[in-house]
């Protein structure tokens, strides 16, 4: 049964585990991202911080969350995640209730390179929001679309090989690259991304 935006909003913030999962820490408002990343220079990874202004409402979510064992949980404890496509997964997935709409950025960290690995953890991000929203629907009889965007950060200083005119990733069209600096003046809903995936 299709309900409001509202609704599977608070659909999201009842079923999702946000006590084992959700990152909650606002700095003025802004959400924080925090991940550890090589410097182009150095040799050691220092904890950055990427604080994004929102409009409407969030939650945000660290996928890749690791446990006290310095190791990530399996995605689905209920299948084997040893070399599985789905024990990739990407570092953030933020859902934001803006507008009457969902939207979904799946989000990446990264140093001074764009690996090819990359694009299957945003690839799996994505089915990770599909298996969801499937298991949802399944479940409570509940739906609702929402739009999902892939974006890499990173603080490689000249990129151009790896990106097109546009900043989107030549491997995958989906991906939108910005550089860390850029983020500086950008709320989240300004984080274009023309390729979007509708889920519904």
């Amino acid at each position: 049964m299709p309900i409001n935006a509202t609704g599977y909003f608070n659909c999201l913030r009842s079923y999702l585990n946000t006590s084992g999962y959700e990152i909650t820490t606002r700095d003025n408002g802004r959400i924080v991202l925090k991940e550890k990343v090589y410097w182009p220079g150095e040799t050691k990874p220092k904890d950055h911080l990427v604080r994004l202004p929102f409009s409407g409402d969030v939650i945000v979510i660290r996928l890749d969350l690791k446990n006290q064992r310095g190791n990530p949980d399996p995605l689905f404890h209920f299948l084997d995640d040893e070399s599985k496509p789905w024990a990739k997964r990407c570092d953030f997935v933020i859902f934001q209730l803006l507008n009457g709409g969902l939207n979904v950025y799946c989000i990446e960290l990264k140093s001074a390179s764009l690996p090819d690995s990359l694009v299957d953890q945003l690839d799996s991000s994505e089915a990770w929001c599909k298996a969801l929203h499937s298991i949802i629907k399944l479940y409570t009889n509940k739906e609702r679309e929402f739009n999902l965007r892939k974006f890499v950060f990173s603080c490689m200083e000249d990129p151009s090989a790896y990106l097109d005119a546009d900043d989107y990733l030549r491997r995958d069209h989906t991906i939108r690259h910005f550089h860390y600096d850029e983020l500086k003046e950008l709320t989240l809903e300004e984080l274009v991304n023309d390729n979007v995936e509708v889920i519904g």
